[in-house]
């Protein structure tokens, strides 16, 4: 099949050269007549077979059209190919699809002039499939640009924005200005204005009671909509705890009401402020959180879209009085599409792109398309059922944000070249045996097995993945095989190298070795890659066709791992397990420990009890009586199963003093050396690593014993 497969694609390429020369030279290739007329916005009909194997067709396109081509074959046996040339035979573009009805030529933007479009079957001369296409020729002419209100430039004696906290943590100001000018640390000074002090920076040199202030020279300022944004980058105090923050405005010696929140860790808080004159200022609303993606505020929009029809390319203005545009399309199964949103003709505007499916729940969003760029992209998405989808073209921070200005979007994209995904399995549904064999080509080209499993993400950091399979066998980046037939097939973004801002990392098993039992599946952050935001990732698993888990997150800041779980039972079912962020919310999702500690069995030193963890017990709880002064050296031993050992420590408050997985480097029991500070009763917690979403399973044994 596969040599088959590369002499069918080795005639197209000849196929699609000889289509342009016959063309460059006035000459049809088996074309009944001479080339026929086709008019933008309307559909022809025509008819390939063994001795017509190509129809060519002319067009004229005005000045300002991107156009689309788009041929449909009415025949299963019969698959299509296209050849675009210009008035002078020079070849401009070409597409063809081996397998599927449909191929297009998306969102060409073309000088005016004449064109031709040859149609073929994508066998060329071969074969014998014969039958009626449609072809379309669709063109979204560019709307004309809004005019962007240039408000006159306003003299002032001073300006200044200041952010003011009380803890020695590391907190940032950031100010973007009407005309796109932005102020923060990476940028000290830009349009006039200037960063006095990065106050608390890396938690050296630290203050209690720190500003950081952003300060405009006397003379002419911007008027307009002025962007704040405060990010708590960096705890200098353990554990983090949240931080109450005040920003000012002072215009003219005049300070506005002050503007008042709270952030956690990693998180950031957006608000804004118009400055008309320099006696008419005010405050916008602000949050936290600005690229949470909350669309109830705009429920009317996304209940009355504006369809897009035939147009590829569109412009609109998004500004205090409109923050989203809806525009909505019909999709196909299988589609891959791009969406592009960029900022045009100068303002401040921060685009932000969301996609809904016909059901109106997110499938992908995007603030940046890499860290170069403020303008968004949606980029490689494929669309999983036929239906109505909808493009939100919004900015950062949405009704919260202050950004203002136009964009343009763009939707490009291919026909159905990839066999689009099924609704996932409820718990407990029989996943079904593949039909043929599950050799085939899916995500980006890569190969389809039995289990398929994706991340997708939408910058340039580096994003990890792994998966241990069911004999306690990791696949991830330094190890790309395992002997269950799993293979780790791409790895973008690996040690930032090459980096691409719509990467992905891939992972398959083909059917003949494909194991029963629990599978663990774990992201985390390794690097940002120069990125100044989080990334947000899509984690896709695939089994036999059917999908299993589809989990949309932003990793840990810090590095600590996302883990979550599949099953692929005996009987053919599949069932998803629970995900969540191990190591900083394990204790939590435990519960309450301290209830569990006053029925939970009692060690004695140097007395070794058996434990067993599995799925209906993730955890186990010890207790041990200690005094003030006691070495002790708690271990916890896997004996048997795949089981993954972790181990914390509470103090008799509860409090927890010390947690391990690892015992040594290649060494999976957990182990905890400590000197006891008081006497009391002190809680063990046996369980494993993901705690109640990990996957590995067995019995261990666990003991304390002095160390003298």
């Amino acid at each position: 099949m596969e040599e088959r497969l590369l002499i069918s694609r080795m005639w197209l390429v000849l196929a699609l050269s000889i289509a342009a020369i016959c063309i460059s030279v006035g000459v049809a290739v088996a074309q009944e007549s001479v080339p026929r007329r086709l008019r933008l916005g309307e559909s022809v009909t025509g008819t390939l077979s063994p001795q017509t194997f190509a129809q060519v067709y002319t067009f004229e396109v005005p000045s300002g059209a991107a156009v689309t081509l788009t041929a449909v074959s009415g025949t299963p046996e019969l698959t299509l190919a296209l050849v675009l040339t210009d008035a002078n035979g020079q070849p401009l573009a070409q597409n063809a699809n081996l397998s599927g009805a449909e191929v297009s030529l998306s969102n060409l933007t073309l000088p005016s002039g004449i064109y031709y479009v040859t149609v073929l079957r994508s066998s060329g001369a071969q074969g014998t499939a014969a039958g009626q296409f449609t072809l379309t020729l669709s063109t979204g002419v560019l709307a004309p640009p809004t005019a962007v209100p240039t408000l006159a430039p306003i003299t002032l004696n001073s300006m200044s924005v200041a952010l003011s906290w009380a803890t020695i943590d590391d907190l940032d100001l950031e100010v973007r200005d009407p005309v796109g000018n932005s102020v923060f640390f990476n940028n000290v000074a830009a349009g006039g204005a200037t960063l006095v002090a990065n106050v608390n920076n890396g938690c050296t040199n630290t203050v209690s009671n720190p500003t950081e202030t952003i300060r405009w020279a006397p003379g002419r300022v911007p008027a307009g909509s002025y962007e704040i944004l405060v990010y708590y980058n960096r705890a200098c105090r353990q554990p983090p705890q949240p931080v109450d923050f005040t920003v000012t405005v002072t215009v003219n010696g005049r300070a506005q009401p002050p503007i008042q929140g709270r952030l956690n860790l990693d998180e950031q808080y957006v608000a804004s402020f118009i400055l008309e004159s320099a006696d008419a200022v005010s405050l916008q609303p602000g949050g936290a959180n600005p690229l949470l993606l909350n669309l109830t505020p705009f429920a009317a929009q996304i209940s009355a879209p504006r369809p897009l029809g035939n147009q590829t390319r569109i412009r609109g203005r998004i500004d205090r009085n409109n923050q989203v545009d809806v525009w909505s399309f019909e999709g196909a199964a299988g589609q891959v599409i791009n969406i592009a949103m960029d900022a045009v003709d100068g303002g401040s505007l921060d685009p932000q792109l969301i996609l809904l499916g016909p059901d109106r729940a997110v499938l992908a969003s995007n603030d940046d398309a890499n860290s170069e760029t403020r303008n968004a992209l949606i980029a490689n998405q494929i669309l999983p059922v036929n239906g109505t989808y909808l493009i939100v073209a919004t900015r950062f921070g949405k009704n919260i944000g202050g950004t203002e200005g136009n964009y343009e979007l763009t939707l490009s994209g291919t026909g159905a070249l990839i066999a689009a995904p099924t609704a996932a399995s409820p718990l407990g549904t029989p996943i079904a045996a593949p039909t043929e064999s599950a050799a085939g080509v899916g995500l980006a080209g890569l190969p389809v097995g039995a289990l398929n499993i994706s991340l997708t993400w939408n910058n340039r950091a580096d994003v990890r993945l792994l998966i241990r399979d069911p004999e306690n066998r990791s696949l991830f980046s330094d190890n790309r095989t395992v002997p269950s037939g799993g293979i780790l097939a791409r790895q973008d973004n690996l040690n930032c190298t090459n980096p691409t801002s719509a990467p992905i990392t891939y992972a398959v098993w083909q059917a003949d070795r494909l194991l029963t039992g629990t599978y663990e599946v774990q992201v985390w952050l390794r690097n940002l890659c120069g990125e100044t935001l989080l990334p947000t990732y899509a984690l896709n698993v695939n089994v036999r066709g059917q999908s299993v888990l589809s989990v949309q997150e932003q990793p840990d800041l810090n590095g600590r791992l996302y883990v979550t779980t599949f099953t692929i039972n005996a009987d053919g079912t599949v069932s998803a397990g629970q995900g969540a962020i191990f190591f900083n919310q394990a204790l939590r999702d435990i519960g309450d420990v301290r209830d569990r500690a006053e029925v939970a069995e009692a060690l004695i030193y140097g007395r070794p009890i058996a434990g067993n963890i599995d799925s209906t017990n993730p955890f186990t709880v010890y207790t041990f009586q200690a005094q003030a002064g006691d070495r002790v050296r708690i271990s916890m031993r896997a004996t048997r199963g795949t089981l993954d050992p972790a181990l914390y420590l509470l103090d008799p408050s509860g409090l927890q003093l010390a947690f391990n997985d690892d015992a040594a480097p290649n060494d999976r029991n957990a182990q905890i050396d400590a000197v006891i500070a008081a006497n009391g009763r002190y809680t063990l917690i046996a369980t494993r690593f993901g705690a109640l979403t990990g996957g590995t399973a067995g019995s261990f044994e666990i003991a304390v014993v002095p160390i003298r």
